[in-house]
């Protein structure tokens, strides 16, 4: 098949392939690392006396259906974050969101409350993060390219704060939040797996639900307010969900950078701007690049699992790259 037919694909069928990418990589996620499972020992996986059943079962499971979860989410969020800002560089990440998440959860670790706090801490700092950045934006009139660098500003003021926090904790927190600043799937659990993925399936309802509404975005605000979209609802609505999925998945696996960069910018090349597919693909595509990092984070140090922000951070810059190359050529 030619280059020009590749790229000329329906974009259902684009979106069917990446989802059996998905599939594939998740089954290599689970076989892959220092407990070596194959098709050929497949069964001793079920017996509850092997070391390889409680590294599949305990281990790699969990981890596996948290990578799927936050990547989807995180794809999901930097689609949203993108479209309504309408410029290629914003994402969780870019957008400061979330390192407030981390540095909500870094004070619930410093403040030795149940664990069961972290989640709503993460949230809290991350909403108020976005809710500065759009407050201030609209007091003194910023340009969407304004907002990210706002974004941007924020995230280096959290990060302070977070390595503040780090300074004066106590060993036993210090531990958790040099995890948190990692990011890492090793401490999942199949509770919060099952979370992450029933409030994505929520939040991508109620998205898709807006899926015009969004595409008319992209043509302006103007436009899309003399079309009858309800433009602030619809920015608030999405901006929420956006930061909820960001603050869950940081809340269980800490800061993951770049994937909300990288996956709609594949998306979109994929299947263009209609908010259908391209909410839907930038998800799958998030997925993808997660299991994708997390089967490198096995590999490149034998039987050592290196955190997997590193390894999407290290992905995700390309795309960085890329984003800023092609917002120059647009002006």
């Amino acid at each position: 098949m030619s280059s020009a037919k590749v790229r000329h694909l329906p974009r259902g069928l684009w979106i069917v392939l990446a989802a059996l990418a998905v599939i594939a990589l998740f089954v290599v996620d689970l076989c892959v690392g220092p407990a070596k499972i194959t098709l050929s020992n497949l069964a001793v996986v079920f017996d509850p006396n092997t070391v390889e059943h409680i590294a599949f079962f305990r281990i790699r499971m969990p981890a596996a259906l948290m990578a799927v979860g936050v990547g989807l989410s995180l794809g999901l969020a930097g689609a949203v974050m993108q479209t309504i800002l309408n410029n290629p560089l914003a994402s969780p990440f870019t957008l400061g969101v979330s390192s407030a998440a981390s540095l909500g959860a870094a004070i619930v670790f410093v403040m030795a409350v149940p664990m069961v706090f972290v989640t709503g801490g993460a949230l809290l700092v991350a909403l108020l993060s976005v809710f500065v950045i759009f407050a201030v934006g609209k007091y003194i009139a910023m340009s969407n390219s304004s907002l990210v660098l706002a974004g941007i500003a924020l995230n280096f003021l959290f990060d302070a704060f977070l390595s503040l926090i780090q300074y004066r904790a106590s060993e036993e927190s210090l531990s958790y939040i040099v995890f948190w600043t990692m990011g890492g799937l090793t401490r999942g659990s199949y509770t919060q797996g099952w979370i992450m993925l029933s409030v994505f399936v929520i939040v991508f309802a109620v998205l898709l639900r807006n899926a015009w509404n969004l595409t008319a975005l992209k043509f302006g605000e103007a436009r899309a307010d003399a079309l009858g979209v309800p433009v602030q609802r619809v920015k608030i609505v999405s901006l929420i969900s956006a930061s909820v999925l960001t603050a869950l998945a940081v809340s269980f696996c800490g800061k993951i950078g770049f994937i909300g960069l990288a996956a709609p910018h594949l998306a979109r090349r994929l299947v263009s701007e209609d908010q259908r597919f391209y909410l839907t693909g930038s998800a799958i595509l998030g997925a993808m690049i997660l299991l994708f990092s997390s089967i490198v984070s096995k590999l490149i140090v034998p039987g050592v699992v290196v955190p997997i922000g590193i390894i999407s951070s290290i992905i995700g810059i390309p795309f960085l790259v890329y984003a800023l190359v092609s917002q120059r050529r647009q002006r």
